[in-house]
Order: C-alpha cells, then sequence, then structure tokens
C-alpha cells in the first residue's frame, strides 16, 4: 500500500465517523425534543390540575354553605350595605377570586394555557362581570392587582359595554377608568 492509498482510506474512515457522530447528535437531538413535549404536556397538565383545584376550592364553600351563598349574592347586589366584618369578608373573597383569574391571565400568557381552556375561563369570568358589584369592586381595588389582568378586564368590559350592559356603558362613558 502507499501513502496515497492509505491517505484516501484515512479519509474515507474520518468522513464515515463525521456522518456517524451527525447521526447520533441528531438522534440525541430528537429524543431531547421528545422528551421536551412529553415533559411540556406533564406541566400543562399539573398547570392544569392546579388551576381546576383552586377553582374548586374558591367555589366549594359557596355551594356547600347556603349562608355563605346568600352573603355573597347580597355582597353583590348591595356592597354598601355590609357591615365592617362583611365589608373584610367581601374584600377577601373578591381578592381571592381576582388573583385567581390573574393567575389564568398569566398562565395563558405564558403559554401554560391552553386557548380553548383559556377562553372557557373567560366566559366564566365574564358571567361574573355581568354583576355590578363585582366590576365597582374591581373599579375600586384594581390597585392591588397586575397589569395584565387590568386588560382582561378592560376587555371584557368592553365587550360588555357593546352588548349593552348598563354598568358597563358607564364605565365606557367615564372613559373607561379604573
Amino acid at each position: 500500500m502507499n501513502l496515497d492509498i492509505l491517505g484516501n482510506l484515512g479519509e474515507f474512515i474520518g468522513a464515515v465517523g463525521v456522518v456517524a457522530s451527525l447521526l447520533l447528535v441528531a438522534r440525541r437531538m430528537r429524543l431531547g425534543i421528545e422528551q421536551t413535549q412529553r415533559n411540556t404536556k406533564s406541566v400543562r397538565a399539573a398547570t392544569f390540575n392546579s388551576m381546576v383545584e383552586n377553582s374548586i376550592r374558591l367555589l366549594e364553600h359557596v355551594f356547600r354553605d347556603p349562608e355563605l351563598a346568600d352573603f355573597l349574592a347580597r355582597a353583590a347586589d348591595d356592597p354598601d350595605g355590609l357591615t365592617a366584618g362583611e365589608r373584610l369578608r367581601w374584600n377577601s373573597y373578591m381578592t381571592a377570586i381576582f388573583r385567581h383569574m390573574g393567575n389564568l391571565v398569566y398562565q395563558h400568557e405564558t403559554g401554560a394555557m391552553e386557548e380553548k381552556m383559556w377562553e372557557s375561563y373567560r366566559r366564566s369570568f365574564k358571567e361574573h362581570l355581568l354583576s355590578e358589584g363585582w366590576v365597582a369592586w374591581y373599579l375600586d381595588h384594581s390597585h392591588l392587582f397586575d397589569e395584565r389582568l387590568a386588560d382582561a378586564v378592560h376587555a371584557i368590559l368592553e365587550e360588555l359595554a357593546s352588548e349593552g350592559v348598563p354598568h358597563a356603558v358607564e364605565w365606557k362613558e367615564r372613559g373607561s377608568l379604573g
């Protein structure tokens, strides 16, 4: 064997080695992508479960305790008629509800919540904002919450105003302040 043949053989073996290395790297990358996708699904499932659990925790006492349900209905209808203790209870409940919604907005914004799930929560939130008491409470306390929640609330109030809901129309006519 002369040196040319050995050189050519060395180049061939080197090229085979490079191709084998590239195939190995490509396989590892594919496995890494598949693992990332499994992890993403797992994180989304855990996030969804946590959001549902939080929602249930917030609602559970309402459907288990008729007195609390009556109180919340009365508070939403006439927040000015509450005693000092009732006002504290109402403020605590509403803070929890709006913190929960703020978390849902954040989860959607970061991609942890799928669009269909977000839309279902948004529809539920919109139902609550049909209550003038809920809107009034939020507008009085909006400074306690994240700007992203304010954007979500304002977007829903815009929709309600376009649908002719009186307190949303009034909010819009005042210049959408709050």
